[in-house]
């Protein structure tokens, strides 16, 4: 897995040939035998992964870059044209960067790199403040004119301009639709089995997160099975697992291990925290920082290339305990006597009145400039601004457009048919922040997700949503079609453990140090309301409810702009130093 580190001129007028050529190629190609037949034509000798993303752009421009299925990253320099594009795949899991400065731009794979070179220390207001709330700012880097590559999109940059053009969209009005329901699960099994399959194309051994739950349980089963029946040229697979006093992981970890009859490597967060005070990412905030330092640390000494996760598989799968807005589907087909019944299985597991869950459905069924965005805020994930305090100023909300998340976020998804809104408003925050895109401490792997997988993605996001969960059933179809992949005891797990319990032990000796502080960043550039944090900060030395998610985005960064302050010797913002 290739990732280089270096910055490159993009229209340096020394390098022109008259050709295109591929500056940067950083990835994995999934589809390579279905390119060679479509790009045969423009392909000479070479049918190498970069020589195939060239072809594509050469037959279709930047569209063509929806051909190439699997994790990449790629810079292309087209001279007849004196454009440079920039594209990452759908997911963005391969990081790129760039600024365009003094008429030229520059590009790196390694953030840290290119803000070496371009010399930029003032930070981007705009992704402060989303951060703050939602861990991240699409497009941005926390340095004014530094932008992140959007997944699915090309950026060309040329004498003229930056245009950047989508090439990959959400399944928005595509569905599928089975009168057997044994389709389902056999179209979930084979995608699924091919995702994992083609992240095992090597022969040095497999690393894989194992966390108890189903979804890494099942990559790594999975993973096990190809292995086992040599249909793959992985041979060895270790799992690695964090846990904690009292887990109530650590026995279907454990379980998990035997059933594959595979080696677990177990890293303790009370050794190794999730975050530390002195270690939270160089070039930007990051967590779990401590534990990925571990991790690549064993990737080193058994020679492992490859780190499978299990993330993307809640949203992927459907576990949703309140998915009532599929409701809706009945009642814009006028199947009122199915939407009540549907509403009736609802009421009872959610205890909620029906008239309630009826109404609900009823405004998600109108049309979207009518139907109010709370009802899938209500339901959405983490990232999402909800009602309770966040300590942030006011008038830095109101300033940024963060008080609504159609500012930060597209709301392509609002086109969806109401019941699957929820879904992709959620794939929509992923993608956009690139969620799964690799740390910077595990670069030299190939760091990738089988529930990103694009194939598997596109057909779960067009699946019914009744058929992914139902009331008391979250991932219904999951539990019927790779039920086999796992031991009896995960078959009967209905729930999983949350790091509630490490979080708390990594946070409490960082509120106590910044209720210490003398100086609060954050507080001094007028992000936070500094009695409203250090409220907070107290509570969570208490053990008192404090929105302690949300405050974790505060803690990082302000102690990452201390640590980034003590590396560069000053900080600026918006050109105006402090």
């Amino acid at each position: 897995m290739s990732a280089p580190a270096q910055v490159e001129w993009l229209n340096d007028e020394k390098n022109r040939t008259g050709d295109t050529r591929v500056l940067l190629w950083d990835g994995r190609l999934d589809n390579r035998s279905d390119l060679l037949l479509l790009l045969k034509d423009y392909l000479l000798q070479d049918s190498s992964n970069p020589a195939l993303a060239l072809a594509a752009y050469e037959r279709w421009g930047t569209g063509g870059f929806v051909h190439l299925i699997g994790d990449w990253s790629v810079v292309l320099r087209d001279d007849a044209t004196r454009t440079t594009v920039l594209a990452s795949d759908f997911a963005g899991v391969r990081p790129l960067y760039y600024a365009v400065k003094s008429g030229h731009a520059l590009w790196s794979s390694h953030l840290q790199s290119l803000v070496d070179a371009t010399g930029i220390s003032d930070l981007d207001e705009q992704y402060m403040g989303a951060f703050l709330l939602y861990g991240g700012c699409p497009n941005r880097t926390p340095y004014k004119g530094i932008y992140s590559v959007p997944a699915g999109h090309a950026v060309s940059v040329s004498s003229t301009g930056t245009k950047i053009s989508r090439f990959w969209s959400l399944p928005i009005r595509d569905e599928v639709r089975y009168q057997n329901q044994h389709r389902y699960e056999e179209h979930l099994r084979g995608l699924f089995r091919e995702a994992v399959s083609v992240r095992l194309k090597t022969e040095a051994p497999i690393l894989a997160e194992l966390s108890g739950g189903l979804d890494s349980s099942s990559v790594v089963s999975m993973a096990s099975h190809l292995m086992r029946s040599g249909t793959v040229a992985a041979t060895s697979i270790t799992s690695v697992s964090y846990v904690w006093k009292k887990s109530l992981d650590e026995p279907f970890i454990h379980e998990m291990e035997s059933f594959c009859g595979i080696k677990g490597v177990h890293i303790s967060t009370h050794d190794t925290p999730l975050i530390s005070e002195i270690d939270l990412g160089s070039a930007q905030p990051e967590i779990l920082q401590p534990l990925r330092r571990s991790v690549a640390s064993l990737s080193r000494q058994i020679g492992a290339k490859v780190l499978l996760t299990g993330q993307n598989g809640d949203l992927m799968m459907g576990n949703c305990f309140d998915d009532s807005i599929q409701i809706s589907a009945s009642l814009r087909r006028f199947r009122i006597a199915q939407a009540g019944r549907d509403a009736l299985e609802w009421s009872k597991i959610l205890r909620l009145p029906v008239y309630r869950l009826v109404w609900q459905a009823f405004c998600a069924s109108l049309p979207p400039t009518l139907t109010p965005r709370s009802l899938y805020a209500k339901q959405d994930g983490s990232y999402m601004v909800k009602s309770v305090e966040t300590s942030m100023e006011p008038s830095l909300i109101e300033r940024f457009g963060l008080s609504e998340s159609r500012n930060v976020f597209s709301d392509a998804w609002m086109q969806a048919p109401p019941e699957r809104r929820k879904y992709l408003r959620s794939l929509t925050t992923t993608l956009e922040l690139r969620t799964l895109q690799v740390p910077e401490l595990l670069l030299h792997l190939d760091y990738t997700h089988p529930f990103a997988d694009r194939p598997l993605v596109e057909f779960l996001m067009t699946v019914p949503t009744n058929i992914l969960c139902r009331p008391g059933e979250p991932r219904k179809l999951m539990r019927s079609g790779l039920s086999d992949l796992w031991p009896i005891r995960l078959r009967l797990r209905r729930s999983k453990g949350l790091f509630t319990r490490p979080w708390q032990e990594a946070l409490l000796p960082l509120s106590r140090t910044l209720l210490k502080a003398r100086r609060l960043y954050l507080v001094d550039w007028g992000f936070v309301d500094r009695a409203s944090f250090l409220s907070r900060l107290q509570r969570l030395s208490d053990g008192i409810d404090c929105n302690q998610s949300q405050l974790r985005n505060i803690i990082t960064l302000e102690l990452w702009l201390r640590n980034h302050s003590d590396r560069a010797g000053h900080l600026g913002l918006s050109g105006k130093g402090v």
